[in-house]
């Protein structure tokens, strides 16, 4: 959610933040509020690292009041895994408080129906929960915790019985491994007996050191076994609005050996740069911020629990790395980056469109 309207009334601000390397506004951000996770995933090393020190809820109160006064429109809750704060319901109300829909990503595992009724109240407008196979056994595997897929999906119930006292909606995400991809046909299925309304597929990106990514052959397996169906049955529920989020590795030869690499924008960073850091932003579990969160790996940009995020926002360093996203070179990430494909071909839309006379 980018209020594309919000940019394209001011098409002009925008187009003139672009050319000069400055920020536009940080209508979308991400804020990972814990490192450590409860489960063992094989795709993720956030369960492996020490549990560092994490950001006060004093400190996100501030943070919300500066975000919604740069005119930041929805904060999305993230981690590790985020319901292992105790204040997530208080974290999740004084985002809505500030004038922010707040939305979620977890596990669920950790979901009963009374935090599930609490976090409705709270104010949570959309949860993504990972599931990553409509088979027990498949997800219980990749998550690393027997009966792992037996509580996120009752987590899942819980947050479905409990919408009807806000405005909530609800997603599953699933990460796209050699472990899972042959069960994947099942998802829309499952989404509909949980009372998920979408479906996102998201390649594994191999960054802690398991050989989880696909190969080319198992790429074309995917492609010929589990896609068509897959698309076919989303595209009927309405768990996707369009048929290529089944094919996430792309539909052509060209892209399809692009994702065997990883490289998973498929050729649209070396066509057109990225516009994210214009109009979002990562706050770290320890107050660090980068322009996403493909980029933690590198020099963070600076730390709000050392400076305002405004100061951050608009400073030197997130103008260097503006500039270099839009030069030939892009961030080392890009090309491995799935993330905001969607959202560059409506902002790049914004931007090509004929000025005002």
């Amino acid at each position: 959610m980018y209020a594309f309207d919000e940019v394209a009334a001011a098409a002009g601000e925008f187009r003139e933040a672009v050319r000069g390397a400055r920020g536009f506004r940080p209508l979308s951000v991400k804020l990972k509020l814990v490192d450590g996770c409860n489960l063992r995933c094989a795709m993720c090393d956030h369960w492996r690292r020490e549990r560092r020190e994490r950001l006060t809820l004093e400190r996100l109160r501030a943070l919300f009041a500066e975000l919604s006064a740069l005119g930041c429109r929805k904060v999305h809750l993230t981690g590790g895994e985020p319901g292992l704060r105790e204040d997530l319901e208080a974290i999740v109300a004084a985002g809505t408080a500030a004038g922010l829909r707040v939305t979620l990503t977890t596990n669920a595992t950790l979901f009963t129906r009374g935090r599930a009724r609490r976090l409705v109240e709270a104010g949570l407008r959309a949860v993504a929960v990972s599931i990553d196979s409509p088979v027990a056994e498949v997800h219980d595997r990749q998550r690393g915790l027997p009966g792992s897929f037996e509580k996120a999906v009752a987590g899942l119930k819980n947050l479905r019985k409990e919408a009807r006292r806000g405005k909530l909606t609800l997603a599953i995400n699933t990460v796209v491994t050699r472990l899972n991809f042959r069960t994947l046909g099942g998802l829309p299925k499952l989404a509909l007996r949980t009372g998920a309304r979408a479906l996102r597929l998201m390649p594994v990106d191999d960054h802690s050191g398991e050989a989880l990514a696909l190969g080319a052959d198992e790429i074309a397996e995917y492609d010929a076994q589990v896609a068509p169906a897959l698309a076919d049955e989303g595209l009927r529920l309405g768990l996707f609005a369009d048929a290529s989020e089944a094919w996430v590795f792309g539909r052509t030869a060209e892209e399809k050996a692009r994702a065997t690499r990883g490289d998973y924008a498929l050729g649209h960073y070396e066509r057109r740069p990225c516009l994210a850091p214009f109009t979002h932003a990562l706050v770290d579990h320890d107050g660090r911020v980068f322009v996403c969160c493909m980029a933690r790996g590198l020099r963070a940009l600076g730390d709000v629990t050392e400076r305002p995020f405004t100061e951050i926002w608009h400073g030197p360093a997130y103008a260097d790395t503006r500039r270099q996203i839009l030069t030939p070179a892009r961030l080392p990430p890009c090309a491995r980056c799935d993330d905001f494909l969607d959202e560059n071909a409506r902002l790049h839309a914004i931007l090509d469109a004929p000025a005002d006379l």
